[in-house]
């Protein structure tokens, strides 16, 4: 065997695996083998001084496995009691013990753990766990980048194996103040790694002393074990006061070592000082404890994925609180910047964008009190004049009443006509109001035929859709082809020319009304603070002369307006105040929109104060329904 060579001069070989381990200034690289039987064979001790001469034995060796001794200074390092089972429960229980140690703190590629082999009458087993911190500030050379770290209490503990002695196996290093220990006690052996004091000699001295006295009181030991230990170790220790590293181990170990390795018979104090540990770590890499000598300086990734990418960055804690800290500020302050960006960019793109604000607020106020008008009052207008467009031939209407939300009733006439009798005559009737889609439930009753075959009918259907606009053909369009039209004999075609032409025209002054859009607008954004006019705005007289006009022309009354007719007007609701407003329910506000609007109807140009009173009420309550909830 060689030793303290600085430039290798050896040719190539079949090396399979180096162990390199720094001492001193020097790398003390121990290169074997496997035999077919799976025996460590030591093929070559080379030791070279520099990175330089490091890189250069090993691109000469070119061995297949490169592993490289990790300082206990820079190790963390456990051990655990775990039950005497099967090894793969042994295995997941130090798994749990190691996440319990670490707490996580350490990337996988950076610790290690492996159950220790058990001697002879132990009842359980010593579980290792070594991780090597981020933290710590040691590197290796380029060439030893890829390598594989073996912790130096890693070997050993495979230079222990399954022997217990009773003196200490304590490997130390002036150079950076490594000191890691092995002794064995009543459940196995404790391993330890720690840094002391080396500014000189007899410091890191007292600090290996201590660490051992330490060791010991910890795993039970008795007072008077412990003194006898610190005596033969200060007498070990003051034998190697020349060497910078010392390996004190039990000759028992010696020799078991010894039997493990091929072509290893060598048990000199100084040979062990400088490769001992190197052994021990061949020994790891090719018995039980394997596991224990994965760790790298670097994860290797081949091809990771983006996912892959991302969950080891969300390993590192810096990194995931960053991310944590970075998500809450987007979530708290995105949705406003976004919101700025969006209405500065509208306010450029329409300067009037307030202006157009204020007509939408006015168009849904509108459209809420259309909406809630549409629950509780019906289009008579639009229902006499669907009823009337489908009355055939042949019938007369004497009365026709109709209260929101009861069924309509009609009364009439029938008689023979185009062919049919009376009585086809009212079924046709029920027919076309059905074909509406605004009916259902329709019924109706007739008298015996008189004299001449006519009957006297009443038809009953409730309204299930009073706003549904039927579609009509021109040949059942009274509005186009009236029955007058059609008595005289007018043919249908010059009246859809007709249509088309009033058509045109009625186009022709929607143009020129257009011209009224800007001071309607104008109008709405002057300012007024009165809504909209809304139903029950329009002067008294003309609502009066239309509901005479619509009693002479279809000749009816309403149920409501018989049943009210010599009954005084509906007063006028009481004054509503804002406070008020702001408590009610939705239930509570549809109603009382509906005492306002009605009211408005019933207030004329007399009572100025009242009706200003009820439009401010109707803003009030408009506004209270965008509030609450449906």
């Amino acid at each position: 065997m060689n030793a303290n060579v600085t430039q290798p001069n050896s040719s190539p070989s079949d090396s399979h695996i180096v162990v390199v381990h720094r001492v001193g200034p020097n790398w003390n690289c121990l290169f074997a083998s496997l035999n077919d039987q799976g025996t460590p064979l030591v093929e070559d001790t080379i030791a070279i001084e520099g990175d330089q001469a490091l890189e250069n034995l090993l691109r000469t060796k070119s061995p297949a496995q490169i592993f490289v001794i990790l300082p206990g200074s820079d190790t963390v390092c456990r051990t655990t009691t775990l039950p005497d089972v099967e090894n793969d429960q042994v295995i997941e229980a130090l798994r749990l013990q190691a996440e319990a140690k670490l707490l996580g703190g350490t990337p996988s590629h950076r610790r290690a753990m492996a159950p220790l082999d058990s001697a002879v009458g132990e009842t359980n087993r010593v579980g290792l766990i070594v991780a090597w911190p981020e933290s710590s500030d040691l590197s290796f050379p380029s060439c030893l980048k890829d390598a594989h770290v073996i912790p130096d209490a890693v070997s050993i503990a495979a230079l222990l194996n399954n022997l217990r002695p009773t003196e200490p196996l304590i490997y130390a290093d002036l150079a950076n103040g490594t000191v890691t220990i092995a002794l064995s006690h009543v459940n196995g052996a404790a391993l330890r790694a720690t840094r002391e004091n080396s500014t000189n000699k007899e410091r890191f001295f007292e600090g290996i002393v201590r660490t051992a006295n330490e060791t010991a009181l910890l795993h039970n030991h008795t007072p008077s074990f412990t003194e006898a230990m610190n005596s033969r170790l200060l007498v070990a220790l003051s034998s190697t006061v020349e060497e910078e590293n010392m390996l004190l181990v039990p000759e028992i170990i010696v020799r078991g070592a010894v039997d493990r390795v091929m072509q290893c018979s060598n048990t000199d104090t100084s040979w062990w000082n400088a490769w001992g540990i190197a052994l021990g770590g061949l020994l790891a890499v090719t018995g039980s404890l394997q596991p224990l000598t994965t760790m790298q300086q670097n994860a290797i990734e081949l091809h990771p994925s983006a996912l892959e990418k991302l969950t080891q960055r969300l390993e590192n804690r810096t990194f995931a609180t960053r991310l944590l800290v970075a998500a809450i500020l987007v979530l708290a302050l995105g949705p406003a910047i976004l919101s700025g960006i969006r209405l500065s960019v509208l306010s450029i793109l329409h300067p009037d964008i307030e202006e157009r604000y204020d007509e939408t607020v006015l168009e849904r106020k509108q459209h809420i009190v259309y909406k809630e008008l549409a629950k509780s009052v019906w289009p008579m207008t639009k229902l006499i004049a669907d009823i009337t467009n489908n009355v055939p031939i042949g019938i007369d209407i004497e009365s026709l009443q109709i209260d929101v939300g009861e069924p309509i009733s009609i009364r009439g006439r029938a008689i023979n006509a185009e062919g049919k009798t009376a009585a086809e005559v009212i079924a046709f009737l029920q027919e076309q109001l059905q074909e509406t889609g605004m009916y259902k439930d329709i019924e109706f009753s007739y008298n015996p035929a008189g004299t001449y075959g006519d009957r006297e009918f009443d038809l009953w259907a409730t309204v299930s859709d009073s706003l549904r606009r039927p579609i009509y053909i021109p040949e059942k369009d009274f509005g186009q082809w009236t029955l007058a039209m059609q008595q005289a004999g007018t043919p249908l075609n010059t009246v859809a020319a007709n249509s088309a032409q009033d058509e045109t025209g009625q186009e022709q002054g929607r143009q020129s009304d257009s011209t009224l859009t800007p001071a309607i607008s104008d109008l709405e954004s002057s300012g007024n603070s009165e809504p909209p006019a809304y139903i029950g705005d329009r002067p008294e007289r003309e609502r009066t002369e239309r509901t005479r006009a619509s009693a002479r022309d279809s000749g009816a009354k309403s149920r409501t307006e018989a049943r009210d007719s010599g009954s005084p007007k509906t007063r006028v609701s009481d004054p509503l105040s804002p406070e008020l407003i702001k408590t009610m329910s939705r239930d509570e506000t549809n109603i009382a929109l509906k005492d306002v609007t009605e009211g408005l109807k019933r207030i004329g140009r007399t009572d100025p104060d009242t009706k200003k009173r009820l439009r401010a009420e109707m803003r009030l309550l408009l506004d209270r329904l965008k509030e609450v909830p449906e």
